[in-house]
């Protein structure tokens, strides 16, 4: 297995960090993260959500930390192609990134790197559009 990190852009969030950790906080609006055009069986509960990823593969995630006002972070759960953690970091001045890490096989890793750092900065540029 081969680590990876993708840090995203940093951008400067249309709401309070405040407003933003308490929207994140709840995966029903978690969707609003995600660019529309490449997912699809989007379905989430309180505890967690699943959703495929086109020319990838499903995911199952869950919340698995958080911390109040800074960073929620959430991972893979169940039976997934490759493992990972994703993060969302809501920083001084209403500032914001996704950070995404984890492992994969190297060959995986490859061709996914470019899809994985497009979702990361779709990610972060929508959670910074976000009004709360």
């Amino acid at each position: 297995m081969a680590h990876f990190s993708i840090l995203s852009e940093t951008h400067t969030a249309q709401s309070t960090t405040d407003s933003l950790y308490d929207l994140m906080g709840d995966f029903n609006n978690f969707k609003h993260l995600l660019p529309e055009d490449k997912i699809d069986n989007f379905e989430c509960t309180a505890e967690q959500c699943s959703f495929g990823i086109k020319g990838l593969m499903p995911l199952t995630i869950k919340i698995k930390e958080r911390l109040p006002k800074s960073r929620i972070t959430f991972e893979t759960t169940g039976i997934a192609k490759f493992v990972f953690t994703l993060h969302i970091h809501l920083l001084e001045n209403q500032k914001t990134n996704v950070e995404l890490e984890g492992d994969m096989n190297p060959f995986i890793k490859a061709m996914a790197e470019k899809p994985l750092r497009d979702l990361v900065n779709t990610m972060a540029s929508k959670l910074a559009a976000l009004t709360v």
